[in-house]
C-alpha cells in the first residue's frame, strides 16, 4: 500500500435478512406472471368447455326436435314447419339431420347454400363428439352423434320386430362465432381472476414478510444469547430456537465446552510443568551455589527436565487443534498397533521382550491417529519398562466403542495403589512403581473422548490397562 493512501475498507457483505427479502421479491415477481399464465390457460379451457357444452346442448335439442317432428308426422300432423324454424334466430348456428345416410332436413343456411355436412362418426355413441371441419360456408365447430332411433309407430311392437333407423345429428357454429363466445367468457373470467389474484399476491407478500420477521427475531434471539454468554451471564448460549438454528447453537455450545475443557487442561498442565520443574531447578540452583560442583547430579536433573518437557509436549500435541476436530476420520487401528509394537521391539532391554498384537485386520475407528498412537505408546512404554518378558496388545469394537487392552507379565500395581497411579500431584519418584507419566497422559486424552481407563490384572500375571473410547 502506498504512503498516504487511505486504508481499504472491507467490503460489506449482504445480510441474511436482506438476501431473504431479495429472494422473496424475486419469487413474487416470477410467481405472479407464472400463476397468471397458468390461470389464463385454465380460464381458456373452461371457456371452451362452456361453449362446447352449449354446442352439445344444441345438438341434444336438435335430436329432441326431430323426435317431436317424427311423432307429429306419425299422428298425421305436419311437424316439418316447426322443425324448419329450429335455430332460425341465429343463422351462424347450423344443423343437419340424416337418416340412413340420406340428408332429410337442414338449417336455412345450409339448405340455401346447397351445403351438405359430411358425417365423420360411423358408430353410435352415448354423447355428441366435437370436431373442427372446413365446409363451403367456412370453418365450423361441429357436434355430431349417430343414434339408432326407433320410429314412434314401432314402440309398441315386440322387441324382435322393431326396425331402427340410423339418424345422424350434426349441429355446428362458425368458428369465428365460436371463438367470439370463448373470448367473451374468457374476458368475464379474467375479471374474476384479477379479483382473486390481487388478494393472493398480497397474502403471499404478507406471508413472506412474516416469515422474514420471524427468522430475524430468531437470529436476534441468538445474538442476544451470545451477548449474554460473552458478558459472563450464562455458561453457554442458552435458549430454545427452531430446529435448524438449534442444531447450529448446539454445535457452537459443544465447541465452546470443548475449548473451555482444553483451556482448563492447558492451565492445569502449565501449573503442573511449573510444579514438576521446580524441584530439579532448586537442585541446580543449590548445586551451583555449593563449593563442590557435582556434574553427575546436574546432568541427571537436566535429563529429568528434558523428559518432563518431552512428555508434556507429547500430551500437548494429542489435545491440540488436531484432536477433536479430526475425530471423525477413521484410523486403521491394527496398523497403528503394529507400528507401536515395531517401534518398541528395537528399543534396548537387558532381557528379551516379546510384544504380540491381537486385532482384526480391517479394524478401523473414528479417532485421530496421533491420539491413538499417544495412548498406545504410553501404555506400551510403561509395559516395556516393567514387563519381565511379554507384552500383549489387543483391540476390538464392543457396542460401538473401541476397547484397547495392554497387558504385561511385570509386577503390576496393587489394587489399593491403582487410584494414585492417575494422580498428577505425585512426582515421578512418589508415584506407584510402573506408572510414571504415561497413565496420567492416557487418562487425560481418553477423558477428551468421554471414555474410560481401568487398571486390572493381566492374564500374563502383571498389569492390564483397558481403554474404552466411545464411537
Amino acid at each position: 500500500m502506498t504512503d498516504g493512501a487511505p486504508p481499504r475498507q472491507p467490503a460489506r457483505r449482504p445480510t441474511l435478512v436482506g438476501r431473504l427479502v431479495l429472494w422473496a421479491a424475486a419469487l413474487c415477481l416470477l410467481s405472479v406472471p407464472l400463476l397468471w399464465s397458468l390461470f389464463s390457460a385454465v380460464i381458456d379451457e373452461i371457456a371452451r368447455d362452456v361453449v362446447d357444452t352449449r354446442l352439445r346442448e344444441f345438438g341434444s335439442q336438435l335430436r329432441g326436435q326431430w323426435a317431436s317432428a317424427t311423432a307429429a308426422a306419425e299422428a298425421g300432423r305436419n311437424g316439418d314447419s316447426d322443425f324448419m324454424r329450429f335455430g332460425e334466430a341465429d343463422v351462424a348456428w347450423v344443423w343437419q339431420v340424416s337418416v340412413d345416410g340420406r340428408t332429410v332436413l337442414q338449417s336455412d343456411l345450409l339448405r340455401l347454400t346447397g351445403t351438405r355436412l359430411e358425417p365423420g362418426v360411423t358408430q353410435t355413441l352415448p354423447d355428441f363428439t366435437l370436431r373442427d371441419t372446413d365446409t363451403p360456408i367456412g370453418r365450423l365447430r361441429i357436434a355430431e352423434r349417430l343414434v339408432a332411433e326407433v320410429p314412434p309407430a314401432d314402440l309398441d311392437a315386440p322387441k324382435a320386430q322393431v326396425d331402427s333407423v340410423a339418424v345422424h345429428y350434426l349441429a355446428g357454429i362458425a368458428i369465428d362465432r365460436y371463438n367470439g363466445y370463448v373470448a367473451d367468457h374468457v374476458a368475464r373470467l379474467q375479471a374474476l381472476a384479477l379479483v382473486v389474484t390481487a388478494p393472493v399476491a398480497l397474502g403471499l407478500l404478507i406471508l413472506f414478510g412474516l416469515l422474514i420477521l420471524s427468522i430475524r427475531q430468531d437470529l436476534a434471539r441468538v445474538g442476544q444469547a451470545m451477548q449474554r454468554f460473552e458478558d459472563g451471564e450464562t455458561p453457554a448460549i442458552d435458549g430454545r430456537f427452531p430446529r435448524e438454528i438449534q442444531a447450529l447453537v448446539d454445535r457452537m455450545n459443544g465447541l465452546l465446552s470443548h475449548n473451555e475443557t482444553l483451556i482448563g487442561r492447558t492451565r492445569k498442565y502449565v501449573t503442573k510443568i511449573a510444579h514438576d520443574l521446580n524441584h530439579p531447578l532448586s537442585v541446580l540452583r543449590t548445586g551451583l551455589k555449593g563449593a563442590a560442583f557435582d556434574a553427575d547430579l546436574m546432568g541427571r536433573q537436566v535429563d529429568r527436565m528434558a523428559g518432563l518437557l518431552e512428555r508434556y509436549s507429547s500430551l500437548a500435541r494429542a489435545i491440540g487443534p488436531e484432536g477433536a476436530a479430526t475425530g471423525r476420520r477413521r484410523t486403521d487401528v491394527r496398523a497403528v498397533m503394529e507400528d507401536v509394537r515395531e517401534g518398541y521391539a528395537i528399543v534396548y532391554r537387558r532381557t528379551p521382550l516379546e510384544i504380540t498384537v491381537d486385532a482384526p485386520a480391517d479394524l478401523a475407528f473414528p479417532v485421530p491417529k496421533h491420539d491413538l498412537e499417544t495412548i498406545l505408546s504410553n501404555l506400551v512404554g510403561n509395559a516395556h519398562k516393567y514387563a519381565d518378558g511379554r507384552v500383549h496388545l489387543s483391540a476390538r469394537v464392543d457396542g460401538g466403542a473401541l476397547v484397547l487392552v495392554v497387558g504385561d507379565d511385570g509386577p503390576g500395581i496393587p489394587p489399593d495403589a491403582r487410584a494414585a497411579a492417575f494422580n498428577w500431584g505425585k512426582r515421578l519418584d512418589e508415584a506407584p512403581p510402573g506408572t510414571g507419566f504415561g497413565l496420567s497422559i492416557v487418562a487425560d486424552i481418553v477423558m477428551l473422548y468421554e471414555g474410560s481407563v481401568t487398571l486390572g490384572d493381566s492374564d500374563l500375571g502383571g498389569l492390564a490397562v483397558t481403554v474404552t473410547l466411545p464411537g
